[in-house]
């Protein structure tokens, strides 16, 4: 992917060196509106004044830890669609559930590279281009209500390798639940989850509808209803239709005889 040089870029990080490094290596692959900001309020000001495309925040900002999770706070109070990829030098699941409800678009370690920088960015500009949500009342909440936080009504976030990659729910064909796990089929590609069916269920009704105890379907892949050996056919999978399912899943659909 050819970046555009129109591209605004902050970067919020109070180690100046890599700030810098940082900086060297964004003009290395087109991007060259950057601006910089080593504490909250310089970043919030930038912010204000650049509305950027995109933040680099380093999670560990200040001298108070996880401040860069404060600012990120702070930006989705205006927009929720702008990609935030975090900089962290620790980190694990404790820094990810810490700061998950703030949708990033990825995490980069400071073990920095020019591809990791490239493939983070890269992921964070393509999935960016939902509609903007802008949040009425920011004072009531931090962000609006939702059962489940990593889901922003167009995308998921899966981990894959080092960074989470957003997944679009139209292209999800189906879930379904494996052991405590539940994965979503998307072409030959399985991402997986530890957010249970029922949930998922919750969420995503009409769009995706309980066929069994271990499928949850896009009606839109559907191929095939064969209500006689209670099966569907989707994206070339056989998938059974659950007898506890059966007549609710049917209901939901137009069928025409």
């Amino acid at each position: 992917m050819q970046f555009s040089e129109e591209i605004k870029v902050l970067i919020v990080e109070d180690q100046e060196g890599f700030a810098q490094l940082l900086q060297l290596l964004l003009e290395e692959l087109g991007l060259k509106r950057i601006r910089k900001a080593h504490n909250m309020h310089q970043a919030w000001a930038l912010f204000e004044e650049e509305r950027p495309d995109l933040c680099l925040i380093d999670i560990e900002l200040g001298e108070q830890q996880m401040e860069g999770i404060a600012l990120a706070e702070k930006i989705r109070e205006v927009s929720l669609s702008l990609p935030i990829v975090y900089l962290t030098a620790h980190y694990n699941e404790e820094i990810y559930e810490r700061c998950k409800h703030t949708l990033p678009s990825s995490f980069m370690n400071k073990e920095l590279s020019r591809l990791k920088l490239h493939q983070a960015v890269e992921l964070a500009l393509l999935n960016s281009n939902q509609k903007e949500v802008i949040i009425s009342n920011p004072k009531e909440e931090n962000l609006p209500s939702s059962k489940v936080p990593w889901i922003d009504n167009k995308h998921f976030f899966f981990k894959v390798g080092d960074v989470y990659k957003h997944i679009a729910i139209d292209e999800i064909a189906f879930f379904y639940a494996n052991g405590k796990m539940t994965f979503a089929k998307v072409n030959k590609r399985n991402f997986p989850t530890n957010v249970q069916l029922k949930t998922l269920e919750e969420e995503l009704f009409p769009k995706f509808l309980r066929i069994h105890k271990t499928y949850l379907i896009n009606v839109a892949f559907i191929d095939s209803i064969n209500l006689k050996e209670s099966r569907i056919e989707i994206v070339e999978e056989n998938l059974p239709i659950g007898y506890a399912y059966r007549k609710d899943f049917i209901e939901q659909l137009k069928l025409l005889k």
